[in-house]
C-alpha cells in the first residue's frame, strides 16, 4: 500500500459519496418512506370519511297495479308504465293526446287479419300481444288444440330447416308479419309517438318499467320532483281497457322505505291518489 493512502474501507465509501448511501442509511430511508406513505393513506381515508354523507339523493317508486273484476281483485302482470317529468298540469297537452289515442283491441286486430279462432284463443289464454311471447308447444301444432297458422308455418319451416325440433322453435318466423307481431308494433307506434311528445315538451327522458307476474314494478334512481305516471295506452283485462294518468311526488328515499309504501294503481277510486282512471269496455268485433 502506498504511504499516506487512506484505508481501503474509506476509499470504497468515498466512491458512494453523492451516490448510494451506506446500508444503515438505506434502512433508515425505507422506514421514513413507509411512515410517510402510511400517513398519506391515513389522511386520505379520513378525508373520504368526512366528505361522504349517508344522505340519499334519488327516489324510488314501488308500483303495484291491480284491478277489480267482478268480486275478484287481480294483479295486472307484464304491463309497461311510464314516468314522465312534471305534474298533470305541466303535462296538460300530453294528457289530452293520451286521452285521444285510440288503439284497437287485440281480438279485433287479429279478427281483421283473418286469424283463426284457435290462434285468438291461444293469444288470449296466454295474455299475449304477439306470437313471440311464449314458446309454441307441439300440442298446438299436431295436437287437439292445434292452431292452423302454426301448423302451416311449421310445415314450411320443416322443409327448409329439416329438423322437427328446430322447425318448431323457429316456426314463428314463418308466419306473415301481421300475424307475428303486427298488433304489438301498432301499439308500440302509438306509445312511441306519445313518448316523443313528452320528451320534446320537457326535455327529459321518459323512464319505463314493466310489472312482473304479480303486478309489481320498481322505478329507481329518480331525481326528486313531481312526475306523471301512466301506461299511455289502455291495458286490456278480461272485459275492459284500463288507462291510468296519475301524479306522484317523488322524494329522496331508499328501497326499504319504498317497499313499505307502494304506489297502488287500481280501477277503484282512491281519494288519496291523484289519478285519472279511464275504464272502457272492450269493443265487440266483427267476424
Amino acid at each position: 500500500m502506498a504511504s499516506g493512502s487512506p484505508p481501503l474501507n474509506e476509499r470504497m465509501n468515498s466512491r458512494f459519496r453523492g451516490g448510494l448511501p451506506p446500508a444503515n442509511h438505506c434502512q433508515e430511508l425505507r422506514r421514513g418512506l413507509c411512515a410517510a406513505l402510511f400517513a398519506c393513506l391515513l389522511l386520505a381515508l379520513v378525508t373520504i370519511c368526512h366528505t361522504q354523507t349517508p344522505q340519499t339523493v334519488s327516489g324510488v317508486i314501488r308500483l303495484k297495479v291491480r284491478y277489480k273484476s267482478g268480486d275478484l281483485t287481480k294483479e295486472l302482470p307484464r304491463r309497461r308504465f311510464f314516468l314522465i317529468k312534471g305534474s298533470l298540469q305541466d303535462n296538460g297537452s300530453l294528457i289530452d293526446a293520451i286521452r285521444k289515442t285510440a288503439t284497437i283491441s287485440r281480438d279485433c286486430y287479429y279478427r281483421e287479419q283473418g286469424a283463426s279462432g284457435q290462434l285468438i284463443k291461444w293469444l288470449k289464454e296466454n295474455d299475449c300481444e304477439s306470437v313471440y311471447c311464449r314458446q309454441v308447444e307441439d300440442t298446438y301444432i299436431n295436437g287437439s288444440e292445434a292452431v292452423p297458422e302454426f301448423k302451416i308455418a311449421y310445415d314450411q319451416a320443416l322443409r327448409e330447416l329439416k329438423t322437427p325440433e328446430v322447425a318448431r322453435r323457429w316456426l314463428t318466423n314463418y308466419l306473415p308479419e301481421e300475424m307475428r307481431d303486427g298488433f304489438y308494433n301498432r301499439k308500440q307506434k302509438a306509445i312511441g309517438d306519445l313518448i316523443k311528445q313528452a320528451e320534446t315538451a320537457n326535455g327529459k327522458p321518459v323512464m319505463s318499467i314493466m310489472t312482473d307476474r304479480k303486478g309489481t314494478a320498481y322505478l329507481t334512481g329518480i331525481e326528486p320532483g313531481t312526475y306523471t305516471i301512466s301506461n299511455l295506452v289502455g291495458s286490456e283485462t278480461e272485459k275492459t281497457s284500463l288507462l291510468w294518468i296519475c301524479e306522484r311526488e317523488v322524494k329522496a328515499t331508499d328501497l326499504s322505505i319504498a317497499m313499505k309504501r307502494p304506489f297502488i294503481l287500481s280501477n277503484e277510486t282512491d281519494p288519496k291518489a291523484k289519478c285519472e282512471i279511464v275504464e272502457r269496455p272492450l269493443p265487440t268485433c266483427g267476424k
